[in-house]
């Protein structure tokens, strides 16, 4: 029988993680959906992800985001999340912390450090943690970067696709998933387009900059343009709208 997982990301949409040149909640749910993405296009996988869209409180988050994955039939559980330490250009990298599966965190701290660049921390045990602790199958926190270090931020936005392919392929493997084959994977996976005209590109790519040099976003998107999807163009759109109100 095919084993399944459950995945979340860390925090909710009204509970707000850690934030600084990179939003944790925002990045942590796309980590999560491109993951699952993966290990269920490309993969065999079996599972279903999670985001908190309603509590309003932490404890709350806590227990909505772990009552959901328990339950799941499942045999595996994981959350993203992203790191914060204070404000520093130096890099401080990835680790994967654990409550008793500590081989798999290793791995996965690991394959990200080797696809991305970013240091490995490695696996860290963490009995107290809610999410760790009340999950009633195995699990592991996975702490991708460090939102307020300069370095860990570029190496993530560089190697965002390296990353959530190194996950997956170590979740695939934990979870006895096989790669499928090149024509299933193209008949199943819809393509991605980016619809925007070459001036629209030009006039976006202007505009991130500049919101850029005035401190509007923390980070300069602008080179992305082209390599962008339509719903991350539109969600810089808003978050521009929305911090310029």
């Amino acid at each position: 029988m095919t084993k399944k997982y459950v995945g979340s990301s860390g925090h909710g949409l009204k509970i707000r993680g850690a934030e600084h040149f990179i939003d944790e909640v925002d990045e942590a749910r796309k980590v999560t959906n491109e993951v699952h993405h993966i290990l269920t296009t490309q993969y065999t996988g079996i599972g279903s992800v999670f985001h908190d869209n309603t509590s309003t409180t932490q404890n709350q988050n806590l227990q909505t985001i772990v009552n959901y994955h328990n339950k799941q039939t499942r045999d595996l559980d994981w959350s993203i999340h992203l790191n914060a330490a204070g404000v520093t250009d130096s890099p401080r990298g990835v680790e994967v912390l654990y409550y008793d599966a500590k081989d798999l965190a290793a791995k996965v701290s690991a394959a990200i450090a080797n696809a991305s660049g970013l240091k490995n921390r490695g696996a860290k045990q963490r009995t107290e943690l809610y999410f760790l602790k009340n999950t009633t199958k195995p699990a592991i926190l996975l702490e991708i970067c460090f939102v307020d270090s300069k370095a860990d931020v570029d190496l993530y936005h560089k190697n965002f696709n390296p990353i959530c392919a190194a996950i997956a392929e170590v979740l695939a493997d934990h979870l006895g998933y096989t790669k499928k084959q090149n024509e299933q994977i193209q008949k199943e996976e819809p393509k991605v387009t980016n619809t925007l005209t070459s001036t629209a590109k030009e006039d976006l790519k202007g505009l991130l900059k500049e919101t850029y040099q005035k401190g509007i976003l923390k980070v300069d998107h602008s080179e992305r343009v082209c390599s962008m999807t339509d719903g991350e163009a539109l969600g810089l759109l808003i978050s521009v709208v929305k911090r310029t109100l």
